[in-house]
């Protein structure tokens, strides 16, 4: 397994998760249907395609505000869903998952040719529009429902805007070539499906984004990430900042520049609190991988959780999921007494 740094912002992003403690997500027919409806109704998100089976969900969402705050929506909303089914509380995903930041020019195509072929592909079905819970049939429509955005992705498989689902529907039938990898992106440093230029090009548009930070809360970050790194190691902050050790530091010291890093904040803006160069600390993450070991980097990312100014999320309430019909009712109830969840 790599470990690469997260990348944050507005975007397009590709989801994987699973169900918590190895559950399933889904555990009746209606279910996969209100899964749909959830993840096209999520604030400030757009849904562009998905592939659902009983235990996992893979999705892509345009989303005008950061992941993290998607994927708490997402929680919630399935966490309400699974409760109003079957009067049962309890964490429906898993916090362990995929997040992917796409170019869209240069990726979007040939991901959701791969995430639509992905039921064929795990030998559930022979072949791909057979699946009935993906996006792929909509892609076939030539009037798809207002929910789903398929011009994004058929604008850029096609060059005429006529005829273009039947083009999908060609290109369908040709065995489907794209072999990205979905678990760790294809830029060595970040996780994600995108170009190198690409990659830097987001990266100075989310330091605009940076000038939200003040100086006190970049300061108080930079002092959270001290510490952590400093207690991962046992040692005290003071001996971490000694710039006297240097050795010390300029082993440990690159681990509070990707924390750092990891909360949106890019070395240029830690000269002053580093005392290096940005070139240097950029040297820093690339060699980071080879100068500290996987489970470390686990241990301290898993750790990361500074009070961070951000804007809150907001979950989806009850009233906004979809109500079954009585009859679904009658089917969650009849379901829900024989227990087919064990937690």
């Amino acid at each position: 397994m790599q470990t690469k740094m997260t990348l944050h912002g507005a975007g397009v992003y590709y989801f994987q998760v699973t169900g918590a403690k190895d559950q399933p997500i889904f555990n009746s027919v209606f279910e996969f249907e209100y899964g749909r409806q959830l993840l096209a109704s999520i604030r400030a998100t757009r849904l562009l395609a998905y592939v659902l089976d009983d235990k996992s969900m893979q999705f892509v969402l345009r989303c005008e505000r950061d992941w993290t705050e998607v994927m708490d929506d997402v929680q919630s909303a399935f966490d309400a869903m699974h409760e109003r089914c079957w009067n049962k509380r309890r964490q429906v995903l898993s916090d362990q998952g995929v997040v992917l930041l796409v170019d869209e020019q240069a990726f979007l195509q040939p991901l959701i040719l791969q995430l639509h072929d992905w039921p064929r592909r795990a030998g559930l079905v022979a072949s791909a529009e057979l699946w009935p819970w993906s996006s792929d049939r909509y892609y076939r429509d030539p009037n798809p429902p207002q929910w789903i955005d398929t011009e994004s992705m058929l604008n850029l498989l096609s060059h005429s805007r006529r005829n273009r689902s039947q083009h999908y529907i060609d290109v369908m039938q040709m065995p489907v070539n794209s072999d990205l990898d979905l678990v760790h992106g294809s830029h060595p440093l970040y996780q994600a499906l995108g170009r190198d230029s690409w990659v830097s090009q987001h990266l100075k548009k989310e330091a605009l984004v940076q000038s939200a930070y003040s100086k006190d809360d970049v300061r108080r970050l930079f002092d959270d990430a001290c510490q952590l790194v400093a207690s991962q190691f046992e040692i005290s902050t003071g001996e971490l900042l000694d710039r006297h050790q240097r050795r010390r530091f300029h082993h440990l010291m690159p681990l509070v520049v990707w924390l750092m890093s990891e909360r949106g904040i890019q070395p240029d803006a830690l000269t002053a609190l580093v005392d290096e160069d940005e070139f240097r600390m950029q040297l820093w993450l690339r060699n980071l991988e080879a100068d500290h070991a996987e489970n470390i980097l686990l241990k301290l990312k898993a750790r990361w959780q500074p009070q961070a100014p951000a804007l809150p999320a907001t979950p989806v309430t009850a009233a906004s999921q979809p109500e079954p019909s009585p009859a679904e009712h009658a089917d969650a109830d009849a379901t829900a007494s024989a227990e087919p969840v064990h937690e």
